[in-house]
Parts: C-alpha cells; structure tokens; sequence
C-alpha cells in the first residue's frame, strides 16, 4: 500500500502500478507495510519509508517502491504469556511512580520463572482487558511489579498493521450515561448535556447553563501500521508509526444549543464573560481487538470520546442549531530514526443552520465533537479529534446586527507510546466561515426555530407583535415571536379552539364548554360557567362586542367585555359552526340546514342544504362554502348572501373515485376564490390530499377539482393560503407548502407525529409556524397570510371568523 500526499495535504492511495495525473508540485510518496494482523502472518514493508518526488509542469515523475518480507526478530529478554498465564492474573493496579503491581493465582510456571528485566507480555484477561506489557522489577511469584518498557525493547525487528472500520452497533459496544444509539439511524447518537457554569464577573452576580443537545451520526475509519527495525550494530531503532483515522458526521447530524443567564448588577444587566466550558463524556468502548508481531500480542482498543462544550459572553438566552455533513481525516507519520512528525489531513464540510432567534447580545461558541483515541496494552496512543461548531454573534440595540459562522478543527496527536519519549499534538486544520447574517434571508421551506416539548392541539392565534397563542391541553401557552415562551394560563379541560380580539383579548374555549377572556398579559378577563355536554365546537366574534358560540343546538352570545349572556337562538338540530358577514348577520350551519341570524339575534332564513358535521368559509363576496362529509364522500355546497343554495357538489379525484376527508377540517377561500379543502382518507385503500375547488358552478354532478396534491397522510388542519402564491397544510407528519396554480409541491418540513387541528399561522418576517404533537416550528416562507379572504380557520389572523 503506497500512499501519495500532495503540498496541500490530500493523498491517494495506490496498491498496484498505476500512472496518476496530478498537477505540478512536489509529492511525497510513502510506503506502509503490509500483510501481518494474524500470529505468525508474513509481514512485507517498504525498503524506503517515505521519498520525496518533484512533477513539473508538463513533464511526468517516476517513483517506485520496493517491498521485501519483513523478518521478526524479538528480544531474548521477552517473555510472551501463554493463555493460561494470562488467566491466572487477578488484579492490575498502577501506581503513582509509574508501575505496575499485577498479582497473579499462584502455581503458573510461566510466571514463577520471570527475572528481573525481563520484559513481560500479556494478553487481554478478565483483569487485563487491555492487555499488559512491562519490565519486570520484582517477582515473588505471585505478585509481579513492572515498569514502563519500549516496544523497541520487546520487538527489534517487525510490524504490526491494524485497519478498522468503527462499528457503533457491534456486540461489546458501550455507551455512556448522556449518550444513546439511535435505532432508527445506523451509527447515530443521541446527545443531551446541560453545562452550568457559575461565578462573579466583576459585580454582577451570574449563574449560566449551556444545554447542548442533538444527533450525531459517525462514521470511523482506523488504519495504524507500525515497523520496528534495527541499525547496521543491531540496536533496535524507534519505529516508524503511521496513523490515519476518518470521521463523517453524516447529512443526520443535528446540534442544538441553547444558553441562558441571569445576570444583575446595581446598574442593571451586565454581559458576563464565561470561561469555555468543557465536558468529555465518558468513552464510547468499542471493544478490543488483538494483532501480532510474530508471536507477540498487541491488544488495541479504540475509544470514542464526545466532548461537549462552550464559551463566550451571553447577557440573556439563545437557542440556535445547525445540521452538518463533515469528512474529516487526519493523522501523522511518525519517522522514528529522525525523531519528526508529519501530520496529514484531508476535509470537506457543509453546515446548514437553523435560523437563530434574536433574543440576546452575545458571542457563543458551542460544539458537540467527536475524538477517536487508541489505547494499546492499557497504555494511551494516537487520537483524531474533530470539532464542527457554531459561533453566533449578535448585537441587539436600536437595530439588530448579527452574524453566524460556522468552523471546523481538526486536530491529531499521541501520547507516549511504543517507547516515544515525545509526546505530539498539532492542529491540523482550522476552517470558519460566515453562513448566515442579518442581512441574509433563510431559504423558503427552512426551519428558522422551535418551541418543543408540548402538544399544541387546540387552535393558533397570532397577535400584531408576533406573539404566537396556542391552545396545549389544558392550558393556552404565549409564545414571542422568536417563539420564545412568555406564559400559561391553565383551563379545567382540553382547549378546543382560540381567538383574538381586537383589543388583543385571547378567546378559548375548552371540551367542557367553558369560555375564557384572557389579557395579552395572560392574566385572566373573565370566564363563563361550563355548559357540560353542549360544549362549544366554534366561536366567532363580532363588530358590535359579541362573542357567538356553536354547540348543542343552540347559537349563543357572550359579552366581549365581562362574560355575561347575551341573546341566543335554538334551531332544532346540532350547531357545529358559526361565521359573521360584513353586514354583522351570523351564520350557523348544522345537520341538515345553514341559517342566518340578525345581528340581535333571530333567525332570518333557513337553507335546506347537504350538512353534517363540518366548517364555513366566506369569500369576500358573501359567499357561504360550507365543507360536509355524505357516506364519506366530501361535498361542498355554495350560499349566496340572499340565503338561497347556488349549487352543491361533491367532489372526485382525477380517477373518478370519490374523495374523502374526515369531519375536521374546513375549507379555506383564497384571493382569487378557490376553495382550498385538505382531506383524510376514512377507508385504507384511498389516500389524503388537498383538493382546490372554482368557485364557479360545476356542471357536473360530480365535481372534478382544479387539481389535488395527494399526501398520503392524515390532515385535521384548516388549509392557510398565503400572499405569495403558496398553500400550507399540516399533517400528521409534515408542513407542506403546495403551488396554488398547479398543485405541486413546493417544500415540505417534518413535523413529528402528531393529530393537531390548528391550522398554520404566519409572523410578519413571512415565516409560517405550524403546531405538531410536540411543540411548535416556525419555518421560512417568503410571504404572508392572504388578506380580504378566508383564508385559515376562522378567516383572518385573528381567527376571529368575521368577514371585514
């Protein structure tokens, strides 16, 4: 095996002749033995380490490298422990002066026979899992005392060559507390430490924690091959050493880190300066593993070891991430005649973060990383170690400045092993780049933030400041707009739906009909006795004050400003939802009817029309589409403003099989008047998809929509239509944005699993959050909720389900 290293420090490894075009430069070609590994295996080395070759410009360059079989010699004063004595040690402890005291079981003959200075060789054993070898000191025959011996002294002629591909899933792998195989993934780690860091900086009093968190995917590659030779007096000479090691992180690799800090002095907040903080996790053991000289044992162990850490300044919080596919090799060779290190190293990396909130005035570096070390006969050897970070950057004042750049090192080394006396450590690489700044716009369809750790099933509201309101249980939780939370305040059941007023009062209603006022503040207005089992499926509010409720069969109003009952009208049948026009009628539709109510109260017309349980939609011109379900099928029929049926169709897919949604979701209207419906199949063998519906009336008794984009998934969301030519739905799985014009898909982002109802909601830096099963994400999406239509659950931004 011949490996060509280039000025830059890239290789290519060669096995047989071969011509390779390289550009000019000076090359250096190095030859690693070969062969070896099994016990008495032949082992062939190179005549020449390592020459130097020159490639001119347009002239080529030979080089050759000769191989010969590489004669073991072994020193007269070895003494290589069969099994038996191997087994017969019962403890092994070193001491602080550097020896070793091993005690062995009394009667092995092996051990009983060993002199002083001789050199004694152990395999791996129960006591010894690492094996042993030192000079003897002193023997009683059965407690043996060592001191540290050179390799060179046991072997004066040979090799050993030892190449491994890491396997994090083999038998015998150890994980330590803080880490944990992922299943799902091959060669991914879940990671998750909390860094605390107290102190004084000046006179602010600071306490700190740094929580870094995330996969990490690995893959690692090992290749150590060591030659032992002697000068022409036969004086056994250092050897020469080659380690080559490869991490790849993998596109899976996901690294959040979030800081906080509480920081107070007389005059206020004070940054605090913290030093770097640094964790190395427990190592990763990933077995043992025996090679030979001749007949000497070298028992080799690699270990992987994660170091999480930190540092810099912070004053508040941040929470940022980054995905990162990085390759990374390194290593060195060491020539042991002229005492001189070479290292090597090869890289690539890509780094996609997630969007950063802007919720503090700090300059954090953080990183999860990974170092490769070898351990052989229980001493420390070589080790890579590979750091991929985030630095972030970011100055909040009257404006916002900030930067996110994202490094990569690389660095190698060894510790005192096969008789070197030098220890070695260099860096072999730094790489930092700028990747984001607050200049620059995320890409549409890219995660910018999150809120995780609750189901957020009951509904979304936004305000006018970005402050995101989601209903989660039994509570309604606020979130900024950096989705960083702001406060909870606990319901007495389930919340089924929110709202917001134009004052910024929040509407919630929950599972036992309760209705609930809530200041911006999230302290309480005031709240209404429950209704039991007429629970309140949908509210809407109106011009005059009023907030009208759907339930039972009966539509009720509540004053907006303190809770008490207003007019309410029974219809006879079961009332599932409520909308109120521009002129400040109210329409309810129920089981078999659509009505119109005064906006006194009253009803003032009655639409026989297809119905069930199911959602309205106004478009801006008074049109009523109301979304029902018949044997499955969906239907969807058209009111016009004077109370009369415009036409009533149910819909199809392209193949003329009929299409299903569940009872959920309602349609949505957007600005060119297509009805957008996302549905979920009720039988296996049909799929979920979005349909978008003219407005115009069909000709058909069976409707073919505009176009259907199929998503195979559940969908309990209302669609929401945005100002930039894009839908977005929420599934049991993903967000997706779909083209308004031809129904393709545009993006999609994984959202978990979960059976939330609320139906996305959008921030004015035009990204779209959407509630999951656990928690919130806010996603990059180039524009803005559609205005002047229906265009999410209960119409505008404020869910208030009133057309203006």
């Amino acid at each position: 095996m011949v490996k060509v290293i280039g000025m830059d420090q890239s290789e290519r490894t060669v096995t047989a002749d071969t011509d390779l075009k390289v550009p000019p430069g000076t090359y250096v070609v190095s030859g690693l033995a070969v062969g070896g590994g099994e016990k008495d295996a032949p082992v062939y080395a190179p005549s020449v380490t390592s020459q130097e070759v020159t490639v001119g410009s347009g002239a080529g360059a030979a080089v050759k490298v000769e191989y010969g079989l590489l004669q073991t010699k072994i020193s007269p004063e070895t003494r290589v422990a069969d099994d038996a004595a191997s087994a017969s040690l019962t403890s092994l402890v070193q001491g602080s002066d550097g020896r070793t005291t091993l005690t062995f079981s009394g009667g092995n003959p092996q051990i009983t026979a060993l002199k002083a200075g001789e050199i004694l060789v152990l395999g791996p054993s129960s006591a010894a899992p690492e094996g042993h070898f030192g000079r003897v000191v002193s023997n009683d025959g059965t407690t043996v005392v060592t001191e540290p011996a050179a390799m060179q002294d046991v072997i004066q002629r040979g090799a050993f060559v030892f190449s491994k591909t890491i396997d994090l899933s083999a038998p015998g792998v150890v994980l330590p507390q803080g880490i944990r195989r992922l299943d799902e993934f091959e060669q991914c780690l879940a990671v998750d430490k909390t860094l605390a860091a107290s102190g004084s900086g000046g006179s602010a009093a600071v306490g700190l924690t740094v929580r870094v968190s995330g996969t990490l995917c690995l893959s690692s590659e090992i290749t150590l091959t060591t030659s032992f030779n002697v000068d022409k007096n036969l004086k056994p000479l250092p050897p020469d050493v080659n380690f080559n090691a490869k991490f790849k992180t993998g596109d899976k690799t996901n690294l959040k880190v979030t800081a906080s800090a509480n920081v107070t002095t007389p005059a206020g907040a004070a940054p605090f300066d913290f030093p770097a903080l640094e964790v190395a996790l427990l190592p990763i053991s990933l077995g043992t593993y025996t090679v030979w000289t001749g007949p000497v044992p070298w028992v080799i162990t690699p270990n992987i070891r994660v170091y999480v850490g930190a540092g810099g300044t912070v004053t508040a919080g941040v929470q940022f991430g980054f995905k990162a596919d990085v390759e990374a090799g390194g290593g060195f060779f060491y020539d042991g005649k002229a005492n001189r290190f070479t290292p090597k190293s090869t890289r690539t990396q890509t780094f996609i973060p997630d969007w950063p909130p802007l919720t503090s005035t700090l300059d954090l570096r953080a990183y999860i990383s990974p170092s490769l070390e070898l351990i052989i006969n229980g001493l420390a050897g070589p080790f890579l170690r590979l750091d991929p970070y985030l630095r972030f950057k970011a100055n909040i004042g009257s404006t916002v400045d900030w930067k996110l750049l994202a490094g990569l090192d690389l660095s190698t080394g060894i510790t005192p092993l096969l008789g070197i006396a030098l220890g070695y450590s260099t860096l072999l690489y730094n790489y930092e780049e700028q990747i984001l700044s607050s200049s620059n716009t995320p890409n549409p369809g890219q995660t910018t933030t999150s809120a995780p750790g609750f189901a957020a099933s009951g509904g979304m509201v936004v305000g006018p400041d970005d402050t995101v309101y989601v209903g989660s249980g039994n509570s309604v939780r606020a979130f900024a707009n950096a989705l960083v939370p702001k406060w909870t305040y606990n319901t007495s059941s389930s919340v089924l739906g929110v709202s917001r007023g134009d004052d910024g009062t929040i509407y919630a209603w929950d599972f036992g009909g309760t209705l609930y006022a809530i200041n911006p503040d999230g302290t309480e207005k005031w709240k209404t006795d429950p209704l039991g089992n007429l629970e309140i499926r949908r509210v809407a509010l109106t011009a005059n004050g009023l907030v009208v409720t759907a339930g039972g069969n009966t539509v009720r109003t509540f004053s907006a400003a303190n809770g008490a009952p207003g007019w309410s009208d029974d219809v006879g049948e079961s009332v599932y939802s409520v909308v109120v026009d521009k002129s400040g009628n109210i329409w309810s539709n129920g089981s078999s009817s659509v009505r119109k109510h005064a906006p006194t109260g009253g009803v003032l017309a009655t639409v026989a029309a297809p119905s069930s349980p199911g959602g309205m939609a106004m478009a801006p011109d008074g049109t009523i589409y109301v979304r029902t379900i018949s044997n499955g099928v969906i239907q969807v029929s058209a009111v016009s403003p004077n109370a009369t049926l415009k036409w009533s169709k149910s819909l199809s897919n392209t193949n003329n099989e009929r299409a299903e949604a569940d009872s959920l979701s309602e349609p949505a209207v957007g600005p060119d008047g297509t009805i957008y419906i996302c549905g979920t199949p009720t039988d296996p063998k049909y799929t979920g998809s979005l349909f978008a519906v003219s407005p115009t009336a069909p000709t058909a008794s069976l409707e073919v929509p505009k176009w259907i984009y199929t998503h195979f998934e559940l969908c309990e969301a209302t669609p929401a239509v945005g100002n930039n030519g894009q839908v977005y739905i929420v599934t049991n799985k993903t967000l997706r944005a779909v083209n308004a014009s031809d129904g393709k898909l545009a993006w999609s982002v994984a959202a978990g699993n979960n059976d939330t109802e609320s139906s996305p909601v959008f921030l004015t830096n035009k990204s779209v959050v959407a509630g999951t099963s656990s928690g919130l994400i806010s996603v990059h999406a180039g524009g803005q909720l559609a205005t002047g239509t229906w265009a999410r659950e209960g119409g505008d931004a404020n869910s208030s389900r009133r057309m203006k």
